[in-house]
């Protein structure tokens, strides 16, 4: 979940790769918000003074379905929509970024978060820290490798565009559709198009350039309350050092789901390999709008935990 400036320069690295070979994305700005996948939805309606039902669980459901059933329910939405067509599409085409990278590299993650426990015990109370404290740090890895740039000039805001030309509209138009088809449950777009916003809102509190929030604010809440670092593990350090989050040395890890799956890759390998198949993908993808490839064959249904065929929890 904090992997936003992650999500947001694998885009950028898949969009290079599609334009060399002539395809373009079909709407930058809703490619955007698809890349976050369904991380919006974790931050919906979840800060104090935001009105209205909190649609977080959606985040969990829509990670945890079949990836051959999800975007099966996307291309028949987009194939039934005659308005913002090429918006919905975009937002599609970000959204297979989001899923080709959590599938690749997940299993790395899952894996190094056990090791990360046993190597500081006393940072966490439940593995989901851990899980936040890698992902925080591979933010700063990500922008400094991608751009060259330091977390303490980066705003997180940067990498989801503000609600103009009704983008967020959009997306909850979409879902309000998505969400019947897959569940059979009724949810009024107007409310789901909350999702994006505030996904922008919660990283407005998430920046932390000059370090002194987490310092002076969140690690004290953190020790009073004893419940491990359950706000800082969501902000980027500037130092990246104190422990091998990347596995730049190249360790033996093994997928939690399957233990005979080992590798030696270190996560900016997995990362530029799930760019192949992201760009691969879309391609395919956008052969198919009508009719064509189903989207089994396109994702071979791995999961986005697992990235193992039929492995996830929701059928």
């Amino acid at each position: 979940m904090p992997a936003v400036i992650t999500h947001y320069q694998f885009l950028l690295r898949v969009s290079s790769k599609l334009k060399k070979a002539g395809i373009g994305i079909s709407d930058h700005e809703m490619a955007m918000i698809g890349a976050q996948g369904p991380d919006i939805f974790f931050f919906h309606r979840v800060l104090p003074w935001e009105r209205g039902e909190s649609y977080a669980p959606i985040g969990s459901r829509l990670h945890n379905i079949s990836p051959a059933k999800l975007f099966e329910a996307f291309r028949s939405v987009l194939n039934s929509e005659q308005i913002k067509y090429n918006e919905m599409l975009g937002y599609i085409e970000g959204f297979f970024c989001h899923y080709a990278l959590d599938r690749s590299t997940h299993p790395y993650i899952y894996w190094a978060q056990q090791h990360l426990a046993e190597d500081d015990p006393s940072y966490g109370k439940k593995p989901v820290q851990y899980h936040f404290r890698i992902e925080s740090v591979l933010d700063t890895m990500v922008l400094r490798r991608e751009t060259g740039r330091l977390i303490r000039g980066y705003d997180l805001m940067n990498a989801l565009p503000r609600n103009s030309g009704g983008r967020y509209e959009t997306v909850g138009r979409l879902y309000s559709s998505l969400l019947f088809e897959l569940f059979n449950i009724k949810l009024p777009a107007e409310f789901l198009a909350h999702a994006p916003g505030d996904m922008r809102h919660a990283l407005f509190f998430m920046n932390d350039k000059t370090m002194l929030v987490r310092r002076l604010v969140f690690r004290p809440v953190e020790k009073l309350m004893r419940r491990g670092h359950f706000a800082t593990s969501l902000l980027r350090p500037n130092d990246t050092g104190d422990w091998d989050y990347a596995n730049g040395h190249h360790a033996e890890w093994f997928n939690p789901d399957d233990k005979q799956q080992k590798s030696n890759d270190s996560f900016f390998e997995l990362y530029d390999f799930a760019a192949n198949e992201a760009t691969d993908m879309i391609t395919e993808f956008m052969a198919s709008l009508s009719n064509g490839k189903s989207m089994q064959d396109i994702t071979q249904d791995r999961g986005f935990a697992s990235d193992l065929p039929g492995v996830y929890e929701e059928k």
